[in-house]
């Protein structure tokens, strides 16, 4: 009976890929469950739902005067349009901020099912072993599940090596014209390619140099693996994307900036940035992704004991394993690569071991002291499995429900929208106000959000003065501060910022003129 089961199911699976309506299905019923909740995990959200309303109309946006001390406000660049075109439809079909989430929940199993199907692709064993490992990390779950670019990027990051691997040249010039226009992390695809070719190169001449068999085949072929057109195609893939482009010339430098500045230098030490950016530390990602952590020592310590065994790609995903750790710890966002890179790393690490071991060569290698570690190591992550999947499950629904309500500031917003004038501009305490704002109320603007570094890189000084008038520091002028160097007429504040409000009601020129559990908003009362 059991044997005739499997062998339908088999059947079934052959002729109608089962197993990928399966996992596609976990994927779903998974992050649907995440999402299930009336909050936003983070206020960029808000953002992105109004970007593709905006999409959605047909408008390409090339100043930003929601933002007035920023750079944004004169030149705009979307670095996220073509994922603000992949919510168009929820959003027009939806309520624009239910329709976000629905994508989300959409494009994250979409990124489960592509990790699945490269694993496939590649004939690895256990394929749905390695990725209960991706479903069970946190971290990587709570990342997944934000309103974000990312997950999107990472099935565009698969496909791209699954492209590189097999060399299909014109899907790869495509993904990565495609990928400047979906998120700020291109420069991935080409040091991705970059560095497989390297990596071709340095094995091509090391086993030419070891073995005449080597050799001996190459002269049979005729040919060798060629590698080095994927890092040409791919650069001519960028390049195409940059230039074919809504917001050529002004991405270039814009570029610039968000890699540079943003991403890389940080001003985390002189600004306050987003969470986000400030590092992981080494214990807390331990234990916040114990089996991913483990998973990676013990796939670093079998690829050194078995180097020589180990392919191309378990060289070009444990080396881009190793830096998106690195990454991480320097900040904590990296994590939405990192542990799919470890996961990837592993498939084919133990892949490339088992598929060259005899059953002689197991016996042997189990009498040795490191094999009987290794499996000590293989049972810890088994107990893992069992431990460790219900508290990450709950934990990452946890992070995602004590978010932001869908409703956050809809009243205050509200309130602005309808009473104050349009193109009026709102002293909005803090630079993550923005994104809910801008969303319930686009008809006014703001001064800063997004995030601070393009506040600070306009000009450092009036940041800084921003940020002791939102602090409640400064006391003398704050009418001509306010309503002078920042040309605001309107105050906005959450109920947080005690010492603020202080400074406004005793200045004189201030009058409240709405407040609610969220917020207090002030108007400036010239005299």
């Amino acid at each position: 009976m059991w044997q005739r089961f499997w062998l339908a199911l088999r059947n079934l699976n052959e002729q109608y890929y089962f197993d990928y309506f399966l996992v596609f299905l976990i994927g779903l019923v998974l992050f649907g469950w995440l999402q299930a909740a009336p909050t936003l995990a983070e206020p960029d959200s808000f953002y992105h739902a109004k970007m593709a309303q905006i999409a959605g109309s047909g408008q390409i946006l090339h100043v930003f005067p929601w933002l007035q001390q920023t750079p944004l406000k004169s030149v705009f660049v979307d670095h996220h349009f073509l994922y603000h075109i992949f919510l168009i439809p929820f959003v027009k079909w939806l309520d624009p901020l239910l329709g976000v989430k629905l994508a989300t929940v959409i494009f994250a199993a979409f990124a489960v099912l592509t990790v699945y199907w490269l694993f496939k692709q590649f004939k690895l064993k256990y394929p749905f072993l390695f990725l209960v490992f991706l479903l069970l990390c946190q971290p990587w779950l709570f990342r997944a599940s934000l309103v974000k670019a990312p997950v999107v990027f990472l099935i565009f990051l698969l496909l791209a090596f699954y492209c590189l691997a097999h060399q299909k040249w014109l899907g790869l010039f495509l993904i990565s014209f495609s990928g400047v226009w979906l998120y700020g992390a291109w420069p991935l695809l080409l040091v991705m390619a970059v560095l497989y070719a390297a990596i071709n190169w340095f094995l091509e001449k090391i086993r030419r140099e070891e073995s005449i068999w080597y050799k001996i085949r190459d002269l049979l072929r005729k040919k060798r693996t060629v590698a080095w057109p994927g890092a040409l195609y791919t650069l001519g893939g960028i390049i195409a994307g940059l230039v074919i482009n809504p917001y050529f010339p002004a991405n270039i430098k814009f570029y610039g900036q968000q890699i540079i500045d943003i991403a890389l230098i940080n001003y985390q030490k002189v600004i306050a940035v987003g969470g986000e950016w400030y590092p992981y530390g080494f214990l807390h990602l331990i234990s916040d992704a114990p089996l991913i952590c483990a998973l990676l020592l013990a796939s670093l310590l079998l690829f050194v004991l078995t180097v020589s065994k180990q392919s191309i790609y378990s060289w070009v995903w444990g080396i881009l394993a190793v830096v998106f750790l690195i990454f991480t710890l320097k900040s904590r966002r990296q994590v939405e690569f990192f542990a799919p890179c470890t996961v990837i790393f592993a498939a084919f690490c133990f892949n490339d071991y088992f598929k060259k071991l005899s059953a002689f060569h197991l016996r042997v290698l189990l009498s040795m002291g490191w094999q009987t570690f290794f499996a000590v190591s293989l049972l810890v992550l088994g107990a893992g499995f069992v431990l460790q999947a219900p508290s990450n499950l709950i934990r990452a629904k946890q992070d995602l429900s004590n978010g932001w309500p869908i409703t956050h500031y809809q009243k205050s917003a509200g309130w602005l929208k309808n009473n104050a004038p349009a193109g009026a501009i709102v002293f909005n305490a803090d630079w993550d106000d923005f994104p809910a704002l801008f969303y319930y109320n686009s008809q006014n603007y703001y001064l800063s959000g997004l995030d601070p570094t393009f506040m600070y890189r306009e000009n450092p000084s009036k940041y800084q003065q921003y940020v002791k008038i939102s602090l409640g520091e400064v006391q003398q002028n704050l009418d001509q501060l306010i309503g002078g160097v920042f040309n605001a007429s309107y105050v906005f504040l959450d109920q947080n910022h005690g010492n603020f409000k202080r400074q406004l009601e005793y200045n004189g020129h201030f009058k409240k003129v709405y407040e609610d559990s969220e917020a207090l908003i002030y108007q400036l009362v010239v005299r």
